[in-house]
């Protein structure tokens, strides 16, 4: 596992110039203070970007690449280098001003390395804690899913779970259960019972030829048959029956007709009022379309059809996982007018079926009836007809799935008015035709026991038909319901086997915070089949969640040691933690005890805190220091942006990339004055006291006089040096000490001061240890004092 070296953060959001952060060879732990708006967060946000490609909180206010870029990085890229532990594990991530992202590492395994990091858990932030809290308690699952490692199986769970749902919408099934219905109906308006098979009907036909005392015994289709062609011959004419039959069939189709074109009417209403109100509105369609497309964009994604780092649609350069949550967003933010696409979708499928039994009854009078010499007319407007149907369905599903505005096509309406006025006649020309046939009281009951056997046998054909349909559906359908349930509980098992591992953790953390308080046995656990909830006791009663009791301290300590816990057991790579701002609703006591659950569970991790309060930033340093961290603080510096403190080398850079092209007058003021407070400091110079914040502000003359004074009792020699009298009378001090002169430091004025610098520099810092030397380190035998490394020395006083 790594750990950080070294961050080198420039031109990215709050750093205008190279903001360097040295974590020393033994990338220890530091924690870095900054005031707000100081712009520390550029480090967690550098972090971030470097490994994710994305920074969480400003890609969900939309703020995209453009947002890194620090404002007045001109034309140069922007970029973060980061050095891990370890032999040549570094690299570079740039982002250029066309916001052309690009990185380059040192080799093939700092390139892994870094795409191995994307899957651990990292950093912390408070908004992080408050968002995961928020969640439902399905959120909550998905959330720890991630982090498990457990997304694939729960993306495996949602397959299924959707071919099962897509399986229940199918046009085919739906239909086939809205036939069952309506022939249900029809059988129980024929007979007053459902017939379920054709083994049941002849049972029903036997009842419906007993009376007339057939010879035949009805038993299979054979004998059913023969029954028929008896039962035909009852009367006196075997002719005139079958057309008594034909005639009472073809009134029946007429009339069925009749309530399809009625139903149709009904549909089409019920239809166009629900879709075309959506479809007039060109900002529905625009986001219905929208909706198509991120539907299928997503599929794509999904399936990793396409792996490129880049949006398959415009090809620009777009980090796969990002892209797939935000199309998943935006599909979140469509859903309302989806759900009433869905409803118009629905009526539009009624109106289809509808349509196609209209002409399924045309297609049945056309080819049975049409020998019937009488009925010509009927037969035209049904063979016209037919195609204006055809068409009717093209033109809904055209569209629909186009998503325009729909409307009949030509002479429908008429063709269909026209249709209906026929059937209705031809339904009454065969009522009369059938009378006309002078049919006895015997051959009437035997026509119309032929008629009702013929309409109950069709129906019972039909209905076998489509409950085979329905069942093959079903089949799938149970087959899924039952993998998908088998695989839930399967899967749930699991996941709280691994949520009990995190709980172990979570509990022994969340106690380490809160000892003898009245909360404990914290825990996760699962709700339902889909949720995830935190479990806990409270004054000895178990109870969720937890927002029913605790306090805001106590929901933020929920969010950290979950996330601790997560770290330590899930963590493959990364053996380093950011928090960034995290206490913010701790008292002292408990910010203490999380500094000692960090030092007791996580010394041998490099821990990186981030605050920007002063009182929580002492107490780091007084527990921490220690142990071995180091502390940096920064700064924001007006134009110059985030700078670290007490970093002469950084100044000095800004001096020379500002040089020529902007006032660096304040920023040769800083340095001279920094460079004087880190002498003074290590020569143990005495200056006058002040209060408060009034204290660091000292001025670089009155910075000379007190080491004067210091040199003059200790080291009188070094008065000497040339370098004193040059600064004195420099353009720099004179503009300190005169705060009416606004003149500017300019052209050569800027590197004579440079190299005055870099002289006093010189006198008191080591060339070879690069430190300062103090009036602490005694020279053994000598009235001396040296550096670290003891090369370099300055005779002094005791």
């Amino acid at each position: 596992m790594t750990k950080v070296r070294k961050i080198t953060v420039s031109r990215f959001r709050g750093a205008r110039f190279e903001l360097p952060l040295d974590f020393s060879k033994k990338t220890k732990s530091v924690g870095i203070f900054g005031e707000n708006a100081s712009g520390k967060s550029t480090i967690t946000d550098a972090l971030e970007w470097f490994i994710h490609d994305r920074v969480d909180h400003l890609w969900r206010e939309d703020c995209k690449q453009d947002s890194l870029r620090n404002v007045l990085a001109g034309d140069k890229p922007s970029s973060v280098e980061l050095v891990f532990d370890g032999t040549d594990r570094n690299g570079t991530k740039a982002l250029s001003d066309t916001l052309k992202t690009s990185a380059t590492f040192a080799n093939d395994n700092a390139e892994r390395l870094v795409a191995d990091l994307k899957g651990d858990n990292i950093i912390l932030r408070h908004a992080d804690i408050v968002n995961f809290l928020d969640k439902t308690k399905g959120g909550k699952r998905e959330a720890i899913a991630d982090i498990i490692g457990y997304s694939e199986i729960t993306k495996f769970r949602n397959v299924l779970l959707q071919t099962k749902n897509q399986l229940e919408k199918e046009t085919e099934y739906t239909t086939a259960k809205q036939q069952i219905q309506r022939l249900q109906s029809g059988m129980i308006a024929e007979i007053e019972q459902v017939v379920p098979d054709r083994k049941e009907f002849y049972g029903v036909a036997a009842k419906v030829i007993k009376p007339f005392d057939l010879k035949t015994e009805v038993s299979d289709e054979e004998s059913y048959i023969e029954a028929l062609e008896e039962l035909r011959g009852q009367g006196s004419s075997e002719e005139k029956i079958r057309l008594a039959e034909r005639f009472a069939q073809l009134e029946k189709a007429c009339s069925d007709l009749v309530a399809d074109i009625d139903q149709f009417s009904d549909d089409a209403r019920a239809f166009t009022d629900k879709y075309n109100a959506l479809a007039k509105e060109s900002e529905n369609v625009n986001k219905l379309r929208l909706s198509d497309f991120l539907t299928r964009g997503k599929a794509v994604l999904e399936d990793e059809v396409f792996t490129d780092p880049q949006c398959p649609f415009c090809l620009l350069p777009y980090e796969l996982a990002q892209l797939q949550e935000e199309v998943g967003k935006r599909l979140e933010a469509l859903e309302a007018l989806q759900k009433q696409l869905d409803e118009a979708g629905t009526l539009k499928d009624t109106l289809a079926e509808t349509v196609i039994n209209a002409g399924l009854n045309t297609k049945t009078i056309m080819e049975t009836y049409s020998d019937l010499k009488d009925f010509s007319s009927l037969i035209e407007a049904v063979k016209s007809a037919r195609p204006k149907l055809r068409d009717y369905l093209k033109e809904l599903k055209s569209a629909f799935d186009d998503k325009k505005v729909f409307e009949s096509p030509a002479g429908f309406d008429t063709e269909l008015k026209a249709l209906r006025a026929e059937s209705e006649t031809a339904a009454e020309h065969a009522k009369e035709a059938a009378k006309k046939l002078q049919l006895t009281e015997l051959e009437k009951k035997v026509a119309a026991a032929l008629t009702r056997l013929k309409t109950v046998s069709d129906q019972v054909n039909d209905f076998e038909s489509y409950q085979n349909i329905k069942g093959a559906y079903e089949a799938q359908i149970i087959t899924l319901s039952s993998i998908l349930d088998a695989f839930i509980k399967v899967q749930n098992g699991a996941l709280q086997a691994v949520l009990d591992t995190i709980s172990d953790d979570v509990g022994k953390f969340y106690t380490a915070l809160h000892s003898k308080e009245s909360v404990d046995k914290v825990r996760l656990t699962m709700v339902g089949d889909e949720g995830v909830e935190f479990q806990y006791t409270f004054h000895g009663k178990t109870t969720q969640p937890p927002r029913k009791y605790l306090s805001e301290s106590h929901l933020n300590s929920l969010g950290v040691v979950l996330f601790l816990a997560n770290a330590r057991i899930f963590n493959k790579h990364a053996k380093f933690l950011v928090l960034d701002d995290i206490v913010t609703s701790f008292d002292t006591s408990h910010r203490r005890r999380l500094l000692r659950l960090l030092r007791n569970e996580f010394s041998d991790w490099q821990i990186i805190i981030l605050t920007h309060e002063n009182i929580w930033f002492d107490i780091i340093k007084r527990e921490m220091g220690q142990h071995g961290w180091i502390f940096h603080e920064v700064r924001s510096d007006g134009a110059n942006g985030i700078l670290l403190e007490n970093s002469p080398a950084t100044l000095k850079e800004i001096i020379e990339q500002k040089k020529g092209k902007e006032d660096v007058t304040n920023d040769l003021r800083k340095l001279l004055e920094l460079v004087l407070k880190n002498i003074c400091q290590a020569l143990e110079v005495k200056v006058a006291f002040r209060f408060n914040d009034i204290n660091e502000k000292r001025m670089s003359d009155e910075l000379i006089s007190a080491l004067r004074s210091t040199l003059k009792d200790k080291s009188p020699d070094l008065l000497d040096t040339q370098i004193f009298s040059d600064l004195a009378g420099s353009a720099l001090i004179a503009n300190l000490v005169s705060h009416d002169n606004a003149d500017k430091i300019v052209g050569e004025d800027i590197d004579v001061l440079l190299e005055d610098i870099e002289k006093l520099v010189a006198l008191f810092v080591c060339e070879h240890c690069g430190r300062h030397i103090r009036a602490d380190v005694d020279v053994p035998g000598e009235k001396a004092i040296a550096c670290k490394c003891g090369k370099s020395r300055l005779p002094w006083k005791t």
